[in-house]
Protein backbone atom coordinates (compact mmCIF):
# COMPACT_ATOMS: atom_id res chain seq x y z
CA UNK A 1 0.00 0.00 0.00
CA UNK A 2 1.36 3.42 -0.92
CA UNK A 3 1.95 6.11 1.69
CA UNK A 4 -0.80 8.27 0.14
CA UNK A 5 -3.31 5.41 0.29
CA UNK A 6 -2.34 4.70 3.88
CA UNK A 7 -2.84 8.32 4.90
CA UNK A 8 -6.20 8.46 3.10
CA UNK A 9 -7.30 5.24 4.81
CA UNK A 10 -6.24 6.54 8.23
CA UNK A 11 -8.12 9.81 7.72
CA UNK A 12 -11.19 7.93 6.48
CA UNK A 13 -11.20 5.57 9.46
CA UNK A 14 -10.70 8.52 11.79
CA UNK A 15 -13.71 10.29 10.31
CA UNK A 16 -15.85 7.16 10.69
CA UNK A 17 -14.80 6.76 14.32
CA UNK A 18 -15.56 10.40 15.05
CA UNK A 19 -19.01 10.04 13.45
CA UNK A 20 -19.75 6.90 15.50
CA UNK A 21 -18.74 8.56 18.75
CA UNK A 22 -20.69 11.74 18.02
CA UNK A 23 -23.84 9.69 17.38
CA UNK A 24 -23.47 7.50 20.47
CA UNK A 25 -26.35 8.06 22.91
CA UNK A 26 -25.54 10.21 25.90
CA UNK A 27 -25.48 8.24 29.12
CA UNK A 28 -24.87 9.31 32.68
CA UNK A 29 -21.71 7.21 32.69
CA UNK A 30 -20.35 9.28 29.77
CA UNK A 31 -20.15 12.30 32.05
CA UNK A 32 -17.63 10.62 34.35
CA UNK A 33 -14.30 12.37 34.13
CA UNK A 34 -11.76 10.15 32.39
CA UNK A 35 -8.40 9.63 34.13
CA UNK A 36 -6.61 11.31 31.21
CA UNK A 37 -8.69 14.45 31.73
CA UNK A 38 -7.96 14.50 35.47
CA UNK A 39 -4.23 14.09 34.78
CA UNK A 40 -4.24 16.95 32.27
CA UNK A 41 -6.00 19.27 34.71
CA UNK A 42 -3.60 18.29 37.53
CA UNK A 43 -0.60 19.00 35.28
CA UNK A 44 -1.92 22.47 34.44
CA UNK A 45 -2.48 21.49 30.80
CA UNK A 46 -5.62 22.54 28.96
CA UNK A 47 -7.54 19.24 28.72
CA UNK A 48 -9.55 20.47 25.73
CA UNK A 49 -6.40 21.29 23.76
CA UNK A 50 -4.92 17.90 24.67
CA UNK A 51 -8.08 16.09 23.55
CA UNK A 52 -8.23 18.03 20.28
CA UNK A 53 -4.64 17.05 19.52
CA UNK A 54 -5.53 13.42 20.11
CA UNK A 55 -8.48 13.64 17.69
CA UNK A 56 -6.03 14.84 15.06
CA UNK A 57 -3.52 12.13 15.94
CA UNK A 58 -3.36 8.34 15.85
CA UNK A 59 -6.23 7.70 18.28
CA UNK A 60 -9.12 10.05 17.50
CA UNK A 61 -11.60 8.03 19.56
CA UNK A 62 -9.63 8.71 22.75
CA UNK A 63 -9.74 12.44 22.09
CA UNK A 64 -13.46 12.40 21.31
CA UNK A 65 -14.21 10.47 24.50
CA UNK A 66 -12.22 13.03 26.49
CA UNK A 67 -14.09 15.91 24.84
CA UNK A 68 -17.41 14.19 25.59
CA UNK A 69 -16.43 13.71 29.22
CA UNK A 70 -15.57 17.41 29.48
CA UNK A 71 -18.72 18.48 27.61
CA UNK A 72 -21.04 16.31 29.69
CA UNK A 73 -19.48 16.88 33.10
CA UNK A 74 -21.58 18.35 35.91
CA UNK A 75 -20.11 21.72 34.94
CA UNK A 76 -19.74 21.36 31.16
CA UNK A 77 -16.66 22.74 29.43
CA UNK A 78 -18.12 25.00 26.73
CA UNK A 79 -15.01 24.81 24.54
CA UNK A 80 -15.26 21.00 24.55
CA UNK A 81 -18.89 21.28 23.42
CA UNK A 82 -17.86 23.61 20.58
CA UNK A 83 -15.04 21.29 19.47
CA UNK A 84 -17.47 18.37 19.35
CA UNK A 85 -19.58 20.51 17.04
CA UNK A 86 -16.58 21.35 14.86
CA UNK A 87 -15.67 17.68 14.54
CA UNK A 88 -19.32 16.98 13.76
CA UNK A 89 -19.10 19.39 10.81
CA UNK A 90 -15.88 17.73 9.64
CA UNK A 91 -17.52 14.30 9.72
CA UNK A 92 -20.65 15.54 7.93
CA UNK A 93 -22.94 15.28 10.97
CA UNK A 94 -24.36 18.78 10.48
CA UNK A 95 -27.51 18.38 12.58
CA UNK A 96 -25.49 17.05 15.49
CA UNK A 97 -22.96 19.85 15.04
CA UNK A 98 -25.74 22.46 15.09
CA UNK A 99 -27.07 20.91 18.29
CA UNK A 100 -23.62 21.14 19.90
CA UNK A 101 -23.16 24.79 18.94
CA UNK A 102 -26.65 25.60 20.23
CA UNK A 103 -25.85 23.78 23.48
CA UNK A 104 -22.68 25.86 23.83
CA UNK A 105 -24.69 29.07 23.41
CA UNK A 106 -27.16 27.94 26.07
CA UNK A 107 -24.24 27.38 28.43
CA UNK A 108 -22.48 30.62 27.47
CA UNK A 109 -24.68 33.07 25.55
CA UNK A 110 -22.65 35.06 23.03
CA UNK A 111 -19.81 32.51 22.83
CA UNK A 112 -17.94 33.81 19.78
CA UNK A 113 -16.76 30.54 18.26
CA UNK A 114 -20.13 28.81 18.69
CA UNK A 115 -21.90 31.79 17.10
CA UNK A 116 -19.34 31.83 14.26
CA UNK A 117 -19.71 28.13 13.56
CA UNK A 118 -23.51 28.40 13.51
CA UNK A 119 -23.25 31.32 11.08
CA UNK A 120 -21.01 29.23 8.80
CA UNK A 121 -23.56 26.40 8.89
CA UNK A 122 -26.38 28.84 8.13
CA UNK A 123 -24.46 30.23 5.16
CA UNK A 124 -23.69 26.73 3.87
CA UNK A 125 -27.35 25.78 4.14
CA UNK A 126 -28.60 28.95 2.42
CA UNK A 127 -30.00 30.72 5.50
CA UNK A 128 -28.10 33.86 4.52
CA UNK A 129 -30.07 36.31 6.65
CA UNK A 130 -29.40 34.29 9.82
CA UNK A 131 -25.77 33.87 8.81
CA UNK A 132 -25.33 37.64 8.48
CA UNK A 133 -26.80 38.18 11.96
CA UNK A 134 -24.35 35.64 13.39
CA UNK A 135 -21.30 37.03 11.59
CA UNK A 136 -22.21 40.59 12.62
CA UNK A 137 -22.62 39.57 16.27
CA UNK A 138 -19.23 37.86 16.34
CA UNK A 139 -17.41 40.74 14.64
CA UNK A 140 -18.98 43.21 17.07
CA UNK A 141 -17.79 41.14 20.03
CA UNK A 142 -14.35 40.18 18.68
CA UNK A 143 -12.53 42.14 15.97
CA UNK A 144 -10.22 39.18 15.26
CA UNK A 145 -13.07 37.61 13.25
CA UNK A 146 -12.44 39.95 10.32
CA UNK A 147 -13.20 37.17 7.83
CA UNK A 148 -16.81 37.79 8.76
CA UNK A 149 -16.64 40.84 6.48
CA UNK A 150 -15.96 38.56 3.52
CA UNK A 151 -18.63 36.05 4.49
CA UNK A 152 -21.28 38.72 5.06
CA UNK A 153 -20.42 40.09 1.60
CA UNK A 154 -21.02 36.63 0.11
CA UNK A 155 -24.33 36.37 1.98
CA UNK A 156 -25.47 39.81 0.89
CA UNK A 157 -24.62 38.96 -2.69
CA UNK A 158 -26.57 35.71 -2.50
CA UNK A 159 -29.55 37.70 -1.18
CA UNK A 160 -29.28 40.14 -4.10
CA UNK A 161 -28.11 43.02 -1.89
CA UNK A 162 -25.31 44.02 -4.23
CA UNK A 163 -24.52 47.43 -2.73
CA UNK A 164 -24.19 45.92 0.75
CA UNK A 165 -21.97 43.16 -0.69
CA UNK A 166 -19.67 45.72 -2.36
CA UNK A 167 -19.37 47.68 0.89
CA UNK A 168 -18.43 44.56 2.83
CA UNK A 169 -15.92 43.37 0.23
CA UNK A 170 -14.26 46.81 0.38
CA UNK A 171 -14.20 46.67 4.19
CA UNK A 172 -12.57 43.24 3.99
CA UNK A 173 -9.75 44.28 1.61
CA UNK A 174 -7.39 45.66 4.33
CA UNK A 175 -7.65 42.32 6.15
CA UNK A 176 -6.90 40.11 3.12
CA UNK A 177 -4.03 37.81 4.13
CA UNK A 178 -2.07 38.27 0.90
CA UNK A 179 -2.05 39.97 -2.48
CA UNK A 180 -3.64 37.00 -4.26
CA UNK A 181 -6.70 37.11 -1.99
CA UNK A 182 -6.88 40.90 -2.18
CA UNK A 183 -6.76 40.79 -5.98
CA UNK A 184 -9.49 38.14 -6.08
CA UNK A 185 -11.73 40.19 -3.79
CA UNK A 186 -11.08 43.27 -5.93
CA UNK A 187 -12.19 41.20 -8.94
CA UNK A 188 -15.44 40.42 -7.10
CA UNK A 189 -15.97 44.13 -6.44
CA UNK A 190 -15.25 45.09 -10.04
CA UNK A 191 -17.62 42.48 -11.43
CA UNK A 192 -20.43 43.51 -9.08
CA UNK A 193 -19.91 47.19 -9.85
CA UNK A 194 -20.11 46.42 -13.58
CA UNK A 195 -23.42 44.60 -13.10
CA UNK A 196 -22.04 41.07 -13.15
CA UNK A 197 -22.48 38.39 -10.53
CA UNK A 198 -19.59 36.86 -8.60
CA UNK A 199 -21.55 33.73 -7.71
CA UNK A 200 -21.51 32.12 -4.28
CA UNK A 201 -19.48 29.11 -5.44
CA UNK A 202 -16.44 31.06 -6.63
Amino acid sequence: MSRTTGIALTIGLGAVLVAIILWMPRKASDAAVLPEVTEAISAGVDPVETAVQKVSGENPMEGILELRALAEAETPNVDAVVWLGIFGVQSGQLDKARERFSDALLLEPGHSEATWQLALLDMEEGAFDRAVVGFEAVMEADSSYANGLFFTARCYEAMGKIEAAIIRYNEYLPFAPDTVVANRVQDFINRLESGGSVGTNE
